[in-house]
């Protein structure tokens, strides 16, 4: 498990790092060819937003598994022991079942995108590849919060049992 977990995180990761290249470098290009050629890649707009949309979700699954997310944190720090636990858990129950949805209507809008035959206008590419992004990245989120919040809420739970108060 731990193995397909390393897994998960090196796929995850490089995945982000590959796309923020990309888009660093072609917006960077785009500028330069704009201002010193007077001319633009028109493609790279299209590109980049199809690219951003899917580091946004990768970046939230990456921020779950960091404990980089809010969640409930103010309202988690205020109680200590069991209750703290309790909360941590309400907190993380509210996170599955959003992605959960996140996952349910990203499939029907994925679904109403290809049954429409919607393309991006300069490319034709089809916006089913943006789409995607909404289904696939839930996916990688919910292994996340499961993931992390199953550790952080056994951390607490644990912390209660031996006593110990850390805020």
């Amino acid at each position: 498990m731990k193995l397909l977990g390393k897994i998960l995180d090196y796929f995850e990761e490089s995945l982000i790092i590959i796309m923020m290249t990309y888009m660093a470098i072609m917006n960077f290009l785009n500028v330069v060819f704009r201002y010193c050629f007077a001319s633009s890649f028109s493609f790279t707009e299209e590109l980049t937003v199809t690219v951003f949309v899917w580091v946004s979700m990768l970046g939230v699954a990456a921020g779950f598994r960091r404990y980089a997310h809010l969640g409930m944190s103010f309202v988690v720090d205020l109680f200590h022991g069991k209750v703290k636990a309790m909360f941590a858990l309400f907190g993380v129950v509210c996170s599955f079942i959003f992605m959960a949805l996140v996952f349910y209507y990203g499939i029907v809008m994925v679904q109403g995108q290809i049954g429409m035959g919607a393309t991006t206008p300069v490319l034709q590419m089809p916006q089913a590849v943006q789409g995607l992004s909404m289904p696939v990245g839930a996916v990688f989120v919910i292994i996340r919060i499961v993931q992390a919040g199953f550790l952080q809420v056994k951390a607490l739970w644990s912390e209660d049992k031996e006593g110990g108060k850390r805020a």
